[in-house]
């Protein structure tokens, strides 16, 4: 299949070029540490900026600025996987993990499942992601339960354009009224800078580098994570990293384990699809 079509090559191709393809694995290591800082970063800049439309009560805005950070935030995570796979053998998974990168809602996927704490194996991993890339949703004709898309819909496209409405028949026009009870039940900015903690302070450990990632890589890339892999398996794993970390690097095993490096991998789910 080609990399281009009418309108030049595909992101994801290129992507995957510019990144995985024809590099060594250091140096894979080096350009996606760059990555993993760039998405958590951007995050935090573009949740400031969505802060300052709340308190302007520019409601709409702010919610699709919001959604659109979560998603910068999700790539972070999304190039942690491509780090715990094996980059010459496991292609096909990078190529989906490109993919991902620009998908809406792939990246949603990863901030429901961040988000989640009930998780407590790879089983019920894959079943929370199931439900989180599930794009329709069929309503109940008879109690009058219209058909649903999925959230990405209402958290990116219905704050941010004019639309026609399937259920309501009639035009949809993106008002700051209509997203105040958004607000209202949960303090949505605190809640996806609760997600950027965390990375920050993993910089601030000096976890998120190139050297921690080779090496979490040369662990974890003997072991495909599938949703077959026990929570015991993924817990020597995550044991075999940090004893070596500890080790090569200085990295204190609190910082590690307290890190959002410890944590579910997802990119066996994404290489099934979404």
């Amino acid at each position: 299949m080609s990399s281009y079509d009418d309108r030049g090559p595909r992101p994801a191709d290129q992507l995957m070029k510019n990144v995985f393809a024809d590099r060594a694995p250091a140096e894979v290591c080096k350009v996606v540490a760059d990555g993993i800082g760039g998405g958590w970063r951007n995050a935090e800049r573009l949740l400031s900026d969505a802060s300052l439309m709340v308190d302007a009560g520019r409601l709409s805005s702010a919610r699709f600025l919001i959604t659109t950070a979560r998603e910068e935030l999700a790539k972070s995570p999304l190039l942690l996987d491509a780090c715990m796979v094996d980059f010459s053998k496991h292609r096909s998974v990078l190529q989906k993990i490109c993919q991902a990168f620009y998908d809406h809602v792939a990246k949603h996927a990863y901030i429901e499942l961040l988000e989640e704490t009930l998780i407590d194996s790879m089983d019920r991993a894959g079943k929370f992601w199931t439900t989180a890339v599930r794009r329709w949703w069929p309503g109940d004709v008879e109690y009058g339960e219209p058909d649903m898309p999925h959230a990405t819909h209402f958290d990116r496209e219905f704050p941010l354009y004019l639309d026609f409405g399937d259920y309501e028949h009639r035009w949809l026009i993106p008002k700051d009224d209509a997203h105040r009870s958004h607000y209202e039940w949960s303090d949505r900015i605190a809640k996806v800078e609760k997600l950027i903690a965390p990375w920050r302070k993993a910089d601030a450990d000096g976890i998120c580098t190139p050297e921690v990632l080779a090496i979490v890589n040369s662990v974890f890339k003997g072991t495909y994570v599938s949703v077959n892999t026990t929570t015991a398996a993924l817990k020597r794993l995550y044991s075999v990293a940090e004893a070596r970390l500890v080790a090569e690097t200085g990295v204190s095993s609190e910082a590690f384990c307290a890190s959002p490096l410890v944590r579910w991998p997802l990119y066996h789910f994404v290489a099934q699809g979404w």
